[in-house]
């Protein structure tokens, strides 16, 4: 058993602490996968959405929306291609 609590490197069988997932961060504080949303792109998705659903909505609110509209986009020009499946 080692002397102070403190020095785990004798201790075995005890799993490290937990620690949440890193992601890389932008300037901005998003994840690098979020840098195409610009801060006036998620401004006005929020006032457009807002006005939309008679609410405001929060700034997770429109990078989800902002994610979901990219792949709808991504969909439809995939199939666009004629990479769909028919």
């Amino acid at each position: 058993m080692p002397e102070k609590m403190e020095d785990f490197s004798e201790m075995t069988g005890f799993p490290g602490p937990v620690m949440e997932p890193v992601q890389p961060l932008g300037g901005d504080g998003r994840p690098l996968s979020l840098a195409w949303i610009s801060d006036e792109l998620l401004a006005r998705t929020q006032k457009v959405w807002s006005r939309a659903y008679g609410r405001p909505v929060s700034e997770e609110e429109a990078v989800e929306i902002l994610r979901n509209v990219k792949q709808l986009a991504e969909v439809l020009l995939e199939a666009k291609r004629g990479g769909g499946k028919r």
